[in-house]
């Protein structure tokens, strides 16, 4: 037999799963090729570690505390009811409003900020025309110092 042939069935091998036939032409091949009988070995002392593995031993809390987590989640579903309808048509009901009031204060007290401007601004100019006028002219202002 060759060796690719019994690289392929070393794992049936070890678990005895083959026919007697195959089993003894592999055990022929083993004692004949160091090769595979080292890369048996190997395979064999993997595989005998594995099977040690610890197994988990089960919580025995553990549907009690899955259950328990289900019940909260579906309270938590029927408090929630008035949340969604918080979240899609209060919301932005509530802010559409609020930014409407915004505009219409601002315009509010834009306009009125302008008209109180616009009348001191005009009464300024007009007083300062008159109290003013001497920088205007300054020839006089040249000759009444002589």
């Amino acid at each position: 037999m060759k060796c690719k042939n019994v690289h392929k069935k070393l794992i049936f091998f070890i678990n005895d799963e083959l026919t007697g036939s195959i089993n003894e032409e592999i055990k022929i091949h083993l004692k004949g090729c160091k090769k595979c009988n080292n890369i048996y070995t190997e395979l064999e002392t993997t595989l005998n570690l594995v099977g040690k593995k610890k197994t988990i031993k089960p919580n025995p809390f553990l549907y009690t505390r899955i259950k328990q987590k289900l019940n909260e989640i579906e309270i938590e579903k029927k408090q929630a009811v008035f949340n969604p309808v918080y979240k899609r048509v209060l919301q932005p009901v509530f802010l559409s409003l609020l930014l409407a009031a915004g505009i219409f204060t601002g315009i509010k007290l834009g306009s009125s900020y302008e008209i109180k401007q616009q009348k001191n601004i005009s009464v300024s100019q007009t007083t300062e025309f008159y109290f003013n006028d001497f920088n205007q002219e300054k020839l006089e202002i040249v000759l009444l110092k002589e």
